[in-house]
């Protein structure tokens, strides 16, 4: 997620236009951030800090398992995309020294700030209304001379990753390794069909191996509370990562027209939905749970093969539809790009203490959900627009 040093280089300009459908993908994604952790509060089904368990009817179920499943495979690759599209430009621009210094101050920072207080926070809230005797300040003195909060970057993973591949590509190209693309690549037209299937094949086949060792839904180091790094899920954005990048290099944006991403969008959703229940239904998910997530099993396959064509599918149409039909910026498009990143940091105590506070009240999980989403969303903007108006947070967390 770029930051707002770099917000220059998102509103990129070609042709002598300006272009601000990044943003709007940028803040979309984020809001989708907020509501899978509302998602999964109140379906009890993810990794968060406090779920609240109810009866769900079976339609409220289903709906929660169809928008987990289904945002959970393009949402954060889409991110990645995205920042790997910045990261050749700002590396010219800076060089290897200041890209690498800017990086670590604009990812860094925000990054460790949430491990050494962020997280404690949220998790001081859930402990507060739980009434937790436990002793707060000997807890954090623990947890800093333990070193767990290394290991608590709670929804920061994305930049503490993003960090680690941004740094990896400038010392790759600082040692040359990297080629020059191919130019069939830089002289086509267009966007092949044959591209894309490409990049789905491979998706699937690094996100088999991955789950071989580390399977889906099971963060890194699963006994260390605020780490929700799920290295299971890692394909898409190692690989949506790279696309992004030699999608700058080749200035492949330019040949993405809006039908053949539309006709994307369409083909994926037509034909995932059914795909998805077949799949959950011929695997027996509710059985078989473990085989989906991992290991030498079909329903595994079938799972990574699923989730990168609707990863593949959904991101190139959102950037074919939202570079020809959303690419403009009114006053409150700007304010939910300004704030984007601000809430994607600041969200976690907020929607926990809004959640906790509100478990008493009884309501459909579902319908709850939204009603809740319909609070947090605006108290979380408003939260990063005011933390903002401090000159230093400005700098780091925008």
């Amino acid at each position: 997620m770029n930051t707002r040093s770099e917000s220059k280089d998102i509103r990129w300009t070609t042709g002598g236009t300006r272009l601000y459908f990044m943003d709007n993908i940028r803040w979309l994604m984020i809001i989708f951030v907020v509501l899978m952790h509302l998602n999964v509060t109140y379906s009890t089904h993810g990794l968060w800090y406090y779920t609240e368990p109810s009866k769900t009817p079976l339609v409220a179920g289903l709906l929660f398992a169809i928008y987990g499943f289904f945002t959970q495979a393009y949402f954060m690759g889409l991110l990645f995309f995205i920042a790997g599209y910045f990261v050749p430009g700002s590396l010219d621009k800076k060089g290897t020294g200041q890209f690498i210094k800017d990086r670590l101050l604009r990812l860094g920072i925000p990054t460790l700030s949430y491990m050494l207080f962020i997280n404690p926070i949220a998790l001081f809230v859930v402990g507060a209304f739980q009434h937790n005797n436990l002793s707060y300040l000997s807890w954090y003195i623990h947890y800093i001379s333990s070193l767990e909060f290394l290991s608590s970057s709670g929804p920061l993973w994305f930049a503490l990753a993003l960090l680690v591949f941004s740094l990896v590509y400038a010392l790759l190209r600082h040692i040359s390794f990297f080629p020059p693309m191919p130019a069939y690549l830089k002289q086509a037209k267009s966007i092949k069909n044959s591209w894309v299937l490409f990049v789905m094949a491979i998706m699937a086949i690094v996100a088999f191996l991955i789950r071989l060792v580390q399977p889906a839904g099971v963060p890194l180091f699963n006994t260390l509370t605020g780490n929700f790094m799920q290295i299971g899920y890692f394909s898409s954005y190692i690989v949506l990562f790279a696309v992004g990048i030699i999608f700058k290099r080749c200035n492949l944006l330019s040949k993405l027209s809006y039908t053949f991403g539309k006709r994307w969008f369409i083909l994926t959703l037509v034909l995932g939905f059914p795909a998805w229940f077949g799949l959950i239904i011929g695997g027996n998910i509710v059985k078989n749970g473990a085989a989906f997530a991992g290991g030498f099993y079909w329903q595994a396959a079938a799972s990574a093969i699923w989730e990168s064509f609707f990863c593949v599918g959904v991101s190139l149409g959102i950037v074919a539809i939202f570079q020809h039909k959303y690419n403009t910026q009114g006053a409150v498009s700007k304010f939910l790009a300004d704030n984007a990143f601000g809430v994607y940091v600041f969200h976690a105590p907020i929607v926990v203490a809004i959640t906790m506070a509100l478990r008493e009240f009884s309501l459909n999980p579902l319908v709850k959900m939204y009603a809740v989403a319909i609070l947090v969303l605006p108290v979380c903007f408003a939260f990063s627009f005011f933390l903002r108006k401090i000159t230093w947070i400005k700098r780091f967390f925008s």
